[in-house]
């Protein structure tokens, strides 16, 4: 893995790492009463939420390819194989899988976007964002 590789997924945490501090801060204020009350806020937590979503994903392509492994047909087949590859744990990534089919709804399928779901993401499943930071760059540490 070369430098300029290593500097990308530093960036792409960076980015996620960014990113989840607007919707820890936002997810302070926000309960099932009043998520809608603000549209372009509501829009907003959605496409922050896609936005680590795809970090992730993003993350997980540059490490499949710099490893000259073929890429996977899927997004929750590209989770899968960070822990087939030893980079992120098993059970974390069963934990995490959801993310990828999440994205699918979020890009392509909005119009059924579970508000309980965007909450539940809100106030318990930031955390698997920044623990998804973490395993990668430990990961990069211990092999880069």
């Amino acid at each position: 893995m070369t430098r300029n590789i290593v500097d990308l997924i530093n960036f792409k945490i960076r980015e996620l790492q960014k990113n989840l501090l607007h919707l820890k801060q936002v997810s302070l204020e926000v309960n099932k009463e009043n998520l809608k009350e603000d549209i372009i806020r509501y829009w907003g937590i959605e496409r922050g939420i896609h936005i680590c979503v795809e970090c992730v994903l993003d993350i997980a392509n540059i490490i499949i390819s710099s490893l000259g492994l073929e890429r996977p047909d899927s997004y929750r087949e590209t989770i899968l194989t960070l822990y087939k590859q030893g980079v992120i744990p098993e059970q974390f990534a069963k934990q995490i899988v959801g993310m990828a089919s999440f994205r699918n709804i979020l890009v392509h399928d909005y119009t059924r976007v579970d508000e309980d779901i965007i909450l539940d993401v809100l106030k318990n499943r930031l955390d698997d964002f920044a623990v998804f930071a973490q395993y990668i760059t430990k990961w990069l540490e211990e092999n880069h």
